[in-house]
C-alpha cells in the first residue's frame, strides 16, 4: 500500500504530465525518430507502427501516473506487448524504448515542475517514481518476450518434428511455412547431430544457424536427443562430433531427406568421423552395416584362420587394415606399424595363405576391406 508521501508524489507527477498529454503525438514523432536514429533494428520495421507503438506507450504512461493501481497500467502494457509481438517488433528493444519514453516524458515533467518552483527534493522523489515506474514496465515486456520464446521454440520444435515424420499435412506446411518464413518453392537441407545441453552442441547449433541466407532463416530445435536443423543453404561448419545432412530437397521430401541425415550421422559416428557429411562423403562406409547374415559366413570362411593363430594372427590382421588404409604402399604401412618393409610383405603373403584371399585381385581386395572394417568397429 502506497505511504502519503508516495501519494502527494504520485500525484505532483500526475498534475505535471497532464500539462503535457496535448504534446503526446508531437512527442511520440519526436521518439519514433530518435529510435530509428539510435536503434539500428528500428529502421527495418514500418515507421507507422513505431510511431503508433509509441504513442499508445506514452499513453499508458500517463495513464498510469494518474491511476494508482499499477497492476492495471501492467496488464494494459502486457496487452501492448503481445501485440507488438504479432507485429515483429523486437520486445527487447520495446523494453528499452519505454524506458528511453519514461526518460523523455520526466525530463517534460521536470521542466514544468521547475517553471512552477517546485524543490529538489520533490522533483527527485518524483524522478525516483518514474525510474521505478520505467523498469517495472520494462520487465513486464521482458516475461511477454520469454513468454513468447518459449511458445515459439515449442511451435518450432512441433513443426519440425512433424515435418521430419511425415506427418504434416499439406494446408497444415503451408500455414507452418509462412509463420516460419519457409519458401516451400525453394530446396532445403536437413541436417542433425547428437545433443547434450554443452557449450559444444550450443555453438553447433549456432554453426548450423549460418545455414540461413540473407533471406531466408535456419530454423532448428532439439528432438529426441538430437538437434535438427532445416537449411536454405548448407553451412561452412568445423565441429568435433559428426553431423549428418541430406542433399537439398523441396519440405515435402523432408521425411526422406531425414532418414538419410540420420543415416549418415549414425555412420560418421559408428566409423569415428567429424564433420557435417552427407551419405555421399562417407564413401564406401556406408556399405559396412549391409549384409548380416553372408558378413558372418564370409568371415567364418576368410579371417577366422587368420584369428586361430592367436597374436601372430592378429598382427597379420591389423597389417592387412593398416596396408589398406595406406593404399597398398608397403614404406608407408611399414613406417605407420614401425616395422621393416619385408615384416609387411611377409605378413601379406601369410594372409594369402591363410584367408584365401589374394588383395591384388580386386573382388578379393574389395571383400577384405568390408570384413576387416566389419570385425574391427565391432
Amino acid at each position: 500500500m502506497a505511504t502519503d508521501s508516495e501519494d502527494r508524489t504520485r500525484q505532483r507527477l500526475a498534475d505535471f504530465a497532464l500539462r503535457i498529454e496535448p504534446r503526446l503525438d508531437e512527442i511520440a514523432a519526436d521518439l519514433a525518430r530518435y529510435y530509428r536514429e539510435t536503434i539500428p533494428v528500428y529502421d527495418q520495421v514500418d515507421q507507422t507502427s513505431i510511431r503508433n507503438n509509441t504513442r499508445d506507450t506514452l499513453a499508458l504512461i500517463l495513464a498510469s501516473v494518474r491511476n494508482p493501481d499499477q497492476a492495471s497500467s501492467l496488464g494494459g502494457l502486457t496487452t501492448l506487448a503481445r501485440g507488438w509481438a504479432d507485429q515483429q517488433v523486437p520486445l527487447d528493444l520495446v523494453a528499452h524504448s519505454l524506458q528511453l519514453g519514461a526518460r523523455r516524458v520526466f525530463a517534460l515533467v521536470r521542466q514544468e515542475a521547475l517553471s512552477a518552483g517546485v524543490s529538489a527534493d520533490d522533483i527527485n522523489a518524483m524522478q525516483d517514481f518514474a525510474w521505478q515506474w520505467a523498469t517495472d514496465h520494462a520487465a513486464a515486456v521482458q516475461d511477454v518476450q520469454q513468454e513468447r520464446a518459449l511458445a515459439g521454440a515449442a511451435r518450432k520444435a512441433d513443426f519440425i518434428r512433424r515435418l521430419v515424420n511425415g506427418a504434416m499435412p499439406r494446408p497444415m506446411l503451408e500455414a507452418e511455412a509462412k509463420f516460419h518464413r519457409i519458401d516451400l518453392s525453394s530446396a532445403y537441407y536437413v541436417a542433425c547431430a547428437d545433443w547434450d545441453d554443452t557449450p559444444s552442441t550450443s555453438e553447433l547449433a549456432a554453426g548450423l544457424r549460418r545455414g540461413a541466407t540473407a533471406t531466408l532463416p535456419a530454423i532448428d530445435a532439439v528432438i529426441d536427443g538430437k538437434v535438427v536443423a532445416i537449411l536454405p543453404q548448407r553451412p561452412r561448419l568445423r565441429v568435433g562430433q559428426a553431423v549428418g545432412i541430406s542433399p537439398a530437397v523441396l519440405l515435402q521430401e523432408a521425411p526422406n531427406a531425414y532418414r538419410h541425415a540420420m543415416q549418415a550421422l549414425e555412420i560418421g559416428t559408428k566409423y569415428g568421423r567429424r564433420g557435417l557429411m552427407d551419405l555421399s562423403d562417407l564413401g564406401p562406409l556406408s556399405l559396412l552395416d549391409q549384409g548380416n547374415d553372408a558378413a558372418a559366413l564370409l568371415d567364418a570362411r576368410h579371417l577366422e584362420p587368420v584369428r586361430a593363430l592367436g597374436r601372430p594372427g592378429a598382427e597379420i590382421l591389423s597389417t592387412i587394415t593398416a596396408f589398406l588404409e595406406h593404399d597398398q604402399k608397403v614404406e608407408e604401412t611399414a613406417k605407420s606399424l614401425f616395422v621393416h618393409r619385408n615384416t609387411i610383405r611377409y605378413r601379406l603373403t601369410r594372409f594369402a595363405e591363410l584367408s584365401g584371399l589374394d588383395i591384388d585381385r580386386t573382388g578379393d581386395l574389395v571383400l577384405a576391406w568390408w570384413l576387416l572394417n566389419r570385425q574391427s568397429e565391432s
